[in-house]
């Protein structure tokens, strides 16, 4: 898939060496995530705080549904986020 082999890619696990930009592309590729996401200290997705990543792959496929089904899943989230803050401020 990325055609790097075990050694070579346990030399760039230990931070001996960088892999080539055009291999960080094919890894960003197979792992369905950008460069930049790859190549950040901090392991988050620039600019977002998101820290469960397999939402934007169903944020991604919510763009294909009806508009009724976004309509509805909308609600569902609205309605955990609303129940959240709620409980949030009952317990303070």
């Amino acid at each position: 898939m990325i055609h790097a082999d075990l050694q070579r890619i346990f030399i760039y696990e230990r931070d001996a060496i960088w892999p080539t930009m055009e291999l960080i592309v094919r890894i960003a590729k197979v792992f369905e995530v950008s460069v930049d996401y790859l190549i950040r200290d901090d392991g988050e997705l620039p600019g977002t705080k998101i820290r469960i990543h397999e939402l934007f792959k169903y944020l991604e496929e919510f763009d294909h549904l009806p508009k009724e089904a976004q309509k509805f899943a909308f609600s569902l989230l609205d309605s955990f986020t609303k129940r959240r803050k709620f409980e949030e401020l009952i317990q303070t």
